[in-house]
């Protein structure tokens, strides 16, 4: 094999991680993918005395990796260092989990939504239990978890907690088909605080029910850019095909790259079709921007597999990474009304 081919070992890793004056090489990244127990005990063994810097590059490189290539896993890693005493580590990690649904991980995603000390790990752990709401709906998780966990996020939801983690909890519980989910979702969406508007419009994106189509177009030309995100992402998700016009439109007038431009060509190739797929093609030949160019393939592909219907299931395209873009450290201040 060609020493510049050669797998790394682990114990170089390891080294990377004790070299603090130094960034974390990008050539290492791919081994911290699908850990074997002993390269965890081992990890576990350092992380402690790894530099926090260090400790934040090497999560911001590994998650950007993970966003890149979807054979990488790093699952493992993420879970040997979720106890880290620094916060920031901690919600990077759970983040780094991505849509790990592992059933191990419920207990320990629980605890720290209903127990840890910082309020933005909470609110992680509150967006991440989602999925296994998503599970317990595709009757893929033992009722008493599934049970344990809709209640939990839904005494989270109407506690007392900061509403930034209640609002987590309130989007996690989007897929929920639960009729006590409609309420609360119809509660946050007439509430005059705009972040409440748009965890609504979030969760109704998330509920694969078209009973909220009529609040959600209504609210695609918002004055209000955080809610008229949110709807524009909920009409893609729920592939609403009477929006489409209005969405076409609304990228006309959005000339410039934007997180608003590039949600509308996603939500535009969620609801597909002819007309869609011209509009996107078209783009492609103006773009210039980096950015809109991997969105527009990545639209233009998901049509495609759309159109070649059920059987390509396994070919599903990701949705791109979309973090919602109205949180900000503000959240952390809000009073508990």
């Amino acid at each position: 094999m060609n020493e510049n081919t050669k797998i790394p070992s682990f114990a170089q890793v390891l080294s990377a991680l004790q070299n603090p004056g130094q960034p974390f090489p990008e050539r290492l990244l791919h081994r911290l993918s699908d850990l074997s127990t002993r390269d965890i005990r081992d990890l576990k063994q350092v992380w402690p005395e790894v530099d926090l810097k260090l400790k934040q590059a090497l999560l911001k490189g590994l998650t950007e990796l993970a966003d890149e290539d979807t054979l990488v896993n790093f699952d493992e890693f993420a879970l040997a260092i979720l106890n880290d005493p620094d916060p920031s580590i901690r919600v990077m990690a759970i983040r780094l989990l991505g849509e790990c649904d592992a059933v191990h991980l419920l207990p320990a995603m629980t605890e720290m939504m209903m127990s840890d000390s910082d309020e933005t790990v909470r609110a992680a752990a509150a967006a991440h239990l989602g999925v296994f709401v998503l599970r317990g709906e595709l009757e893929n998780l033992p009722d008493t978890l599934r049970i344990a966990n809709f209640q939990n996020l839904f005494d989270v939801a109407t506690g007392h907690d900061l509403p930034s983690i209640r609002r987590r909890a309130l989007e996690s519980l989007g897929y929920s088909s639960n009729p006590k989910v409609h309420k609360l979702i119809q509660e946050a969406f007439d509430s005059k605080d705009i972040l409440w508007k748009a965890s609504a419009l979030y969760a109704m994106g998330r509920s694969a029910d078209e009973r909220w189509a009529d609040l959600v177009m209504g609210m695609l030309e918002s004055p209000d850019l955080e809610v008229q995100y949110e709807a524009v992402r909920a009409a893609g998700e729920l592939e609403l095909q009477d929006s489409l016009e209005k969405l076409l439109e609304l990228l006309e007038e959005e000339e410039e790259v934007t997180d608003l431009r590039l949600a509308l060509i996603w939500a535009i190739s969620q609801i597909g079709g002819n007309e869609a797929k011209a509009r996107l093609e078209s783009l492609v030949e103006e773009a210039r921007d980096d950015e809109e160019i991997d969105m527009l393939d990545r639209a233009l592909e998901n049509i495609e597999l759309s159109n070649l219907g059920g059987e390509l299931d396994l070919l599903e395209i990701e949705p791109p990474e979309m973090q919602k873009k109205f949180d900000s450290p503000a959240d952390k201040t809000e009073s508990n009304n």
